[in-house]
């Protein structure tokens, strides 16, 4: 396996994970992308997209004021987060300013779209994502096209990059930050006591979005199954088995894991990007990741979960590295 070299270094006083992971979307670094989160919610243009079994997902279409644009980079958010969560505002700004149009795609019950689906997300769904970026792709016309993702999303990045040679989608590049490796990995993580901050965040999202299915669909959503459910493990044994076809939560978590030869067949470089402090996806899963020559590995010291802030204006290097991987598939000018 290659693996290139640490490129990212935090500052002083900025390279514990922890900070990195919550500073990346609370605080003034919050403040700062309100401006971008109003921005984009009056320039973009949302899309429903009709997929096969009368499945449905949301898009935001964002076009760069440098015309014309050089390409199209969809972009796909973690789980529990949505279009305007801070690492997808902050990329697609800095995307965006470089002339780059942006599609930011929302997963099924993620940002304002539960209601959309009477079936539940999990994130073994990954046919759906594929053709989202079909739909995409046939409704939008670009030369070039690159999908990006964060944790999960980046998870699904990577495994719509390693399906879309059985489909019409054509892409330059892949780029996934602290994607999810086996999610048994990252479900061992979370439930450590040392990381209940992550975990309890992570149920307060998960029981937010039930009780919004339950909003729209009550006779399939009953709030009393999971208002008694205090932990993700609790919630994984019982929400996985009753809302998807898994009756065993190890084969449910390995269906989705990138290990082993999942990545053999992409359709384009896939460029991972990894942090060994990050608390939520273990770096030692990289160690499972079978490497056919396809895959480009950097592994940071630090950088927490999707954090990567690179100076105290809390900018961040994930939105230099994205900016740097699509910006090289640019042809030279003469």
């Amino acid at each position: 396996m290659h693996i290139e070299p640490s490129v990212f270094k935090p500052p002083w006083g900025l390279s514990n994970q922890h900070l990195q992971t919550i500073l990346s979307s609370v605080g003034p670094r919050r403040i700062k992308l309100s401006r971008i989160k109003r921005q984009l919610a009056k320039s973009a243009t949302e899309h429903t997209l009709s997929l096969s079994d009368d499945i449905r997902l949301l898009c935001y279409h964002s076009v760069s004021e440098r015309a014309p644009a050089k390409a199209l980079v969809i972009m796909i958010h973690g789980w529990e987060g949505s279009e305007v969560s801070s690492y997808m505002l902050s990329a697609a700004a800095s995307l965006l300013d470089e002339g780059y149009d942006v599609v930011r795609l929302n997963m099924r019950d993620h940002g304002n779209s539960h209601h959309l689906n009477e079936e539940a997300f999990n994130s073994t769904l990954l046919v759906e994502m594929v053709e989202a970026v079909e739909a995409i792709q046939s409704q939008l016309s670009y030369e070039r096209y690159h999908l990006a993702g964060f944790s999960l999303g980046g998870n699904f990045c990577l495994r719509v990059a390693a399906a879309a040679h059985d489909h019409a989608i054509r892409l330059s590049s892949a780029t996934a930050f602290c994607p999810v490796v086996h999610a048994e990995l990252a479900n061992s993580a979370l439930v450590e006591p040392r990381n209940w901050l992550y975990n309890a965040y992570f149920v307060r999202k998960w029981k937010r979005s039930l009780r919004l299915k339950n909003l729209h669909f009550p006779e399939t959503y009953a709030l009393e199954q999971f208002a008694r459910l205090k932990s993700l493990d609790d919630m994984n044994r019982e929400l996985i088995p009753r809302y998807t076809s898994f009756t065993q939560l190890s084969d449910y978590f390995d269906a989705y894991a990138i290990v082993d030869d999942r990545l053999r067949k992409t359709v384009c470089p896939c460029y991972l990007h990894f942090a060994k402090d990050d608390m939520i996806i273990p770096v030692e899963g990289v160690e499972r990741i079978n490497n056919h020559g396809n895959l480009q590995i950097v592994v940071t010291e630090h950088g927490g979960h999707c954090g990567f802030l690179s100076n105290w204006r809390f900018d961040s290097w994930q939105d230099e590295r994205l900016v740097q991987i699509v910006s090289s598939f640019e042809p030279t000018k003469p």
